[in-house]
């Protein structure tokens, strides 16, 4: 009776998620306080244990009127997690489309997820009778979903404790569903070393409806990430803590600047 009720209820949440998130969690548009310039960026992936186990790179180019930016993160096992953002920036920061895939030994769960605003559309990979099957669904989407834009976001906190609260889409139990990605100061207790002269902010995901309901049975409540930026009058993302997947290690991202990677990067 209990695994009926539990797959009963995963099959409910996964029709019932998008139409319970109510219009009054996202708060509109994300103002351009500081806007992206063409820029190449370097990063390492440290475990929880401070090894390096992956290096980064973002280069952020102009597109036409947009711009386009390609954050890739390649691990020392052969993992790769990638993602590919479009977005205009003309007053307010507006996602065209995302493209995030994850695949590796690092990833039990391998990503592969598009998500395009102008349609609506969102086509995901999913697991089919043994074979990967391209799927899509129509959603809602609002205009100021964020995929592809917490660093960009979390440059553009005004100031305060409000902070933001924008539309994300997540992938939970086979299929796409809206939530709130709430980013504010964080005052939690962090395990990274203090970063100095940057503020912090924490992105929590806010679940509504019936995922609030679910989120303890199916333990799918997305854990919180810690973002540091810099507090100099143009602010610059330099770091950011937690899991890159459902209920994965918490690993540390930590800006290089531009320029090479360091040279412990390659070390096992």
């Amino acid at each position: 009776m209990v695994n009926f009720l539990r797959d009963a209820l995963r099959r409910r949440t996964t029709f019932l998620l998008v139409l319970l998130v109510p219009a009054s969690a996202f708060a509109g548009s994300v103002a351009t306080r500081r806007k992206q310039e063409p820029m190449r960026q370097i990063f390492v992936v440290k475990s929880p244990e401070g090894k390096v186990i992956a290096n980064g790179e973002e280069t952020i180019a102009e597109d036409g009127e947009a711009m386009r930016s390609d954050l890739v993160f390649r691990f020392l096992d052969g993992s790769l997690d990638e993602q590919i953002t479009t977005f205009t920036q003309d007053g307010a920061f507006r996602l065209i489309n995302d493209h995030h895939v994850q695949k590796g030994p690092a990833f039990p769960a391998p990503l592969d997820m598009t998500i395009d605003v102008p349609t609506g559309m969102v086509t995901w990979h999913a697991p089919k009778d043994g074979a990967d099957t391209v799927m899509s669904q129509h959603i809602v989407l609002p205009e100021d979903v964020a995929n592809g834009l917490v660093p960009l976001l979390s440059e553009n906190v005004p100031p305060g404790p409000a902070g933001l609260r924008v539309p994300w889409i997540a992938i939970a139990m086979g299929r796409p569903f809206l939530v709130t990605l709430a980013i504010g100061p964080d005052t939690t207790a962090v395990t990274a070393p203090p970063v100095a002269h940057a503020r912090r902010y924490l992105l929590h995901v806010e679940l509504h409806g019936l995922a609030l309901l679910a989120a303890p049975l199916l333990n799918k409540q997305p854990a919180d990430l810690h973002v540091w930026v810099s507090d100099a009058a143009q602010p610059s993302f330099l770091q950011l803590q937690g899991p890159f997947y459902q209920a994965g290690p918490v690993w540390t991202v930590e800006s290089l600047g531009p320029g090479q990677p360091a040279t412990d990067a390659h070390q096992g």
